[in-house]
């Protein structure tokens, strides 16, 4: 892997430590510089390695402004997903974005994991960009993790944005889950791309098989431990967006809407679009994010 500059970012210091590339990440040195406060503007390094305690998490920071916006993405994605909505929203509000744990570059500690344990993860990336609090958008699962986040950590999340997720899952869904898991066991990133898109899929999986497992298996938890029964103690704003064509369905996002006080969000549904919204709808993404940021400015 050709090198380029990075930085670690240890939780709760305020430090960073950037990693200069000529050689390989693992034969790479450290120098430290202080942290510059990306919620006030200034400037970052873009590439950021950041400890998160017992692993390192990827990510990179674009964008300028007062606002402050963490990317979580889906199950078996990786930060890149966001490439076309970053450039948009980045001229309004700075732009954090990671490979969540298991996926992408970022490690995999040893499991199970837990919702709160992906929740955390969010959290030392805030505070690795010296961040106090940010909107979280979340697609998938990362709406999931962004939930929870909000629910345990409500004094950091200012916002949420959710793009085609859910709060709770049938048992049979479970059951997929857990066959998606064991695949990755058994058969690696090929077996977790057949399970989720099947054989004749040419979806490119980044990460650590036995890490995306586990992270399955925490979805699990929301046949028998749905977030739906909290989201009324939720209290800051919510943007739901999802496409009419979403196989997971427009319902999923509406229970979510149903769940929250009442006042504090907004459903937008997108038509003929799908699951991924932020690449084959980016513009409109955009757009009705930014119409939202502004509004909730005011």
């Amino acid at each position: 892997m050709l090198g380029f500059p990075l930085a670690v970012g240890h939780a709760g210091t305020g430090r960073l430590v950037l990693l200069a590339f000529a050689v390989p990440f693992r034969q790479a040195f450290y120098f430290t510089l202080s942290l510059r406060n990306v919620a006030k503007g200034e400037a970052m390094p873009e590439w950021l390695r950041i400890d998160a305690g017992t692993h390192v998490l990827r990510g990179r920071t674009t964008g300028r402004g007062a606002r402050h916006v963490l990317c979580l993405h889906g199950l078996v994605d990786s930060l890149e997903i966001w490439d076309r909505v970053v450039p948009g929203l980045g001229k309004r509000a700075a732009i954090t974005r990671y490979d969540q744990r298991g996926h992408g570059d970022s490690d995999a500690p040893p499991g199970p994991y837990t919702r709160t344990d992906l929740a955390r993860d969010a959290i030392a990336v805030l505070d690795a960009v010296g961040v106090k609090e940010s909107v979280l958008l979340g697609h998938s699962m990362g709406g999931v993790v962004a939930m929870e986040a909000a629910l345990r950590f409500p004094d950091r999340v200012s916002g949420l944005i959710l793009i085609g997720t859910t709060c709770e899952c049938k048992p049979k869904v479970a059951d997929w889950y857990e066959r998606i898991a064991v695949a990755g066991e058994r058969e690696g990133l090929d077996g977790l791309r057949r399970a989720i898109y099947g054989e004749r899929s040419t979806k490119n999986i980044v990460g650590d098989p036995q890490g995306i497992a586990d992270v399955t298996r925490m979805l699990e938890s929301l046949a028998h431990d749905p977030l739906t029964p909290r989201l009324g103690e939720i209290d800051c704003p919510v943007l739901l967006l999802v496409g009419e064509k979403d196989p997971m369905g427009v319902r999923a996002s509406e229970i979510v809407f149903d769940a929250l006080p009442l006042g504090i969000a907004r459903l937008e549904r997108i038509a003929e679009r799908g699951h991924w919204l932020q690449i084959d709808s980016h513009e409109a993404v955009i757009r009705i994010v930014e119409d939202w940021l502004e509004g909730e400015r005011t």
